[in-house]
Order: structure tokens, then sequence, then C-alpha cells
């Protein structure tokens, strides 16, 4: 007879949590020659930049681009956030305080 596994709340939530922390290569590699092409910047943050994401964390990210490129770089962070099936924070670095930006800054995982 064979034993089926059962996975735990606890496991999903693991796994999940694992499946996002190896989600922040997945953007780095999908944004790194787009920021470096337009000649800006995406700059990750928080618990993916950490990795130490949880079930429930979302990509924390800032943008730094020159203005026109900005909006195409808003959208496609988004999409490879939505391929990875999970919630964005994405917002322009301009829209910063000065404490905030440098604050985040120190922890950052800078993708140009």
């Amino acid at each position: 007879m064979v034993r089926s596994e059962y996975r735990t709340l606890d496991r999903r939530k693991s796994a999940e949590a694992e499946r996002r922390n190896r989600a922040a290569d997945f953007i780095v590699a999908h944004l790194t020659d787009f920021a470096r092409e337009k000649g800006g910047r995406y700059i990750l943050f928080g618990s993916l930049a950490r990795r130490d994401a949880r079930f429930d964390s979302d990509v924390d990210m800032l943008l730094d681009f020159p203005p026109e490129s900005e909006a195409e770089a808003w959208r496609l962070a988004e999409s490879v956030c939505a391929e990875l099936d999970m919630v964005s924070d994405i917002k322009p670095l301009g829209w910063c305080t000065p404490d905030f930006a440098a604050r985040i800054m120190a922890g950052a995982r800078v993708i140009a």
C-alpha cells in the first residue's frame, strides 16, 4: 500500500516562501538587459532583496529611469511580476522622500 504524503498548511507556506525567494533571481534575469539598454535601474528592496520572503510577500521595487523610458520600465516590471503570479508594489524613485530612498538603498538589490 502506497501512503500519500499530506501537505500541511505550514509545508505549503514554506514551499511558497521558497518559490518567492527564488523569484528574485528570475526578476533580475528578466530586467537587467532592459535597464542597461535604457540607462536606468530597478531597485528591488524588502524581503525579496534580503531573500527572506514569506509566503505572502510582494515584490517591492523602485524605478530609476530617464523620463522617456519610465513607463515602459514600469510595464515590463509589472509584466515580470504577473508572470510569477506575484503582487507588485512598484513606484518611481522620484516619488520617494530622500530619507526613505536612503533607507531602502542600504539593503536593496540594484538591477542595472
